[in-house]
């Protein structure tokens, strides 16, 4: 071993030897932060100061990343025959704009136009001197005006000067890893995660890419996650791969990342019946299931179920996705949420037609969910998950609504839940629902991208 290393050494010195191929192999590193973004009008005389800086390691030298994409460089920015370069940066200006129109979906009309701009100054002493500027302007055609890089937003300028920083490593082709502190920070919600689309497909397979961030819309996988954690002077900070070790403050952004992914998942079916809570979807499933039974017409099992969490949240998850994703809702009459949904249908935040009302349903006034089983079996199911003894004789005729009569009756509040998780549970017996032509249907639409709300009973013969 001792001559294999004779043999690469030579009569040199082994330590600078070593030293000379171990940085050999580390790669470059690049650190990129708002101090070193774009300004929007730069005199180029100025870009000749420090011309060795690191890539993105100041303005001047984001803007000089810019001159080498446009193949020129600061003396013929200075030459007075610099027009010649102008067809260059329009060139430049263009690939900035389609990348930046790839990764800024929050405006994809936005374009980047860098000009060369010349200023005639005099001194004190009357002798006069031409300045040339690099003038970075943006171009709204959304609403058709144009103004200087520098009043855009934060977010939009830190962005842009990042791509034109970064490209200068890409040209390069050295291993590189790629340090950010807090990217993104200026940016919503949407946009970050544009940014984090550009992580993936352009800064990972050019790099390792190590980022810090409190914000949960930088979280990807959460596999990838380190969270490192401040535990105080006795044991300093602590870096940790798992989420159950780490205190509630910074399993927070962990937490809100998991919940964003939980409700856009969520919200992934094309057909999507919204409903006040869990006793409905109980309720439904059951019905279905019994009406099948019998030969009759259940719920259509390409729908899915969502609970709002209570009539009151039925308007917002309305509100927020009714133009977004399918959604039907299927509601109580007479509830809080009623109102508010009425109010989201007048403001055409959701279709008519999309609001289903167990009342039309039952071609009563008022019903609930629970209207949908015949007095007798709900009174069963009421009985014996409260362990009362109500009888259908006892309850007066005054309202439709079986909850109003029980109420109408003395019976005290309780929970819809506790007769509703009691149907569900598996009965070896079990009387028949309602099976005649007040059955599920469906609202009364023309849009035809979704099935009714109930399925025919199969065909006479068939399994």
């Amino acid at each position: 071993m001792l001559a294999r290393i004779s043999a690469v050494v030579g009569t040199g010195d082994l330590e600078a030897v070593a030293n000379s191929i171990v940085l050999a192999r580390i790669p470059k590193f690049f650190l990129f932060s708002d101090y070193q973004s774009l300004e929007g009008r730069v005199d180029v005389a100025t870009l000749r100061e420090d011309a060795d800086e690191q890539p993105g390691a100041s303005p001047r030298q984001t803007a000089r990343a810019l001159l080498k994409l446009a193949n020129t460089d600061v003396n013929a920015m200075a030459n007075s025959n610099f027009e010649s370069s102008t067809a260059e940066l329009e060139s430049v200006s263009n690939d900035l704009s389609r990348e930046m129109k790839a990764y800024w979906s929050t405006n994809p009309e936005l374009r980047i136009k860098i000009m060369t701009e010349p200023e005639t100054v005099a001194d004190a002493r009357g002798e006069r001197s031409v300045i040339r500027y690099l003038n970075f302007r943006v171009e709204d055609r959304k609403h058709d005006f144009t103004n200087n890089f520098s009043r855009r937003s934060s977010g939009y300028r830190w962005f842009f000067s990042f791509l034109a920083a970064f490209s200068e490593f890409e040209s390069r082709g050295e291993d590189v890893v790629i340090l950010l502190d807090e990217p993104g920070l200026t940016l919503h919600a949407k946009a970050q995660r544009d940014f984090m689309r550009f992580i993936n497909e352009r800064l990972a397979p050019a790099g390792q890419v190590i980022y810090t961030t409190h914000s949960p819309f930088m979280v990807d996988q959460i596999e990838r996650v380190r969270v490192v954690e401040d535990r105080g002077e006795d044991i300093g900070s602590v870096t940790s791969s798992d989420a159950l070790e780490v205190g509630e403050d910074s399993a927070f952004p962990l937490q809100a990342a998991l919940g964003y992914d939980l409700s856009q998942n969520l919200f992934i079916g094309e057909r999507n019946l919204l409903v006040e809570g869990p006793s409905d979807l109980a309720y439904l499933d059951l019905l279905s299931r019994a009406l099948r039974k019998v030969g009759g017409v259940g719920l259509d099992e390409r729908w899915r179920i969502l609970p709002a969490g209570g009539s009151s949240n039925v308007p917002t998850f309305v509100s927020l996705l009714g133009r977004k994703v399918s959604v039907t809702v299927l509601l109580d009459s007479g509830v809080e949420g009623a109102g508010k949904v009425e109010a989201a249908m007048n403001a055409n935040k959701i279709d008519s037609d999309r609001v289903v009302l167990v009342s039309s349903v039952l071609q009563q006034n008022h019903a609930d969910i629970e209207d949908l089983f015949a007095v007798e079996d709900y009174l069963a199911l009421y009985n014996e998950a409260l362990g009362r003894s109500i009888t259908a004789e006892s309850l007066s005729e005054h309202h439709d609504r079986i909850l109003k009569r029980l109420e109408s009756a003395g019976e005290p509040k309780f929970d819809h839940w506790r007769p509703a998780e009691l149907a569900a549970r598996p009965r070896p017996r079990g009387r028949v629902v309602r099976n005649d032509a007040r059955q599920l249907r469906g609202p009364r639409r023309e849009d035809k991208r979704d099935p009714p709300l109930t399925t025919p009973p199969p065909h006479p013969g068939r399994e």
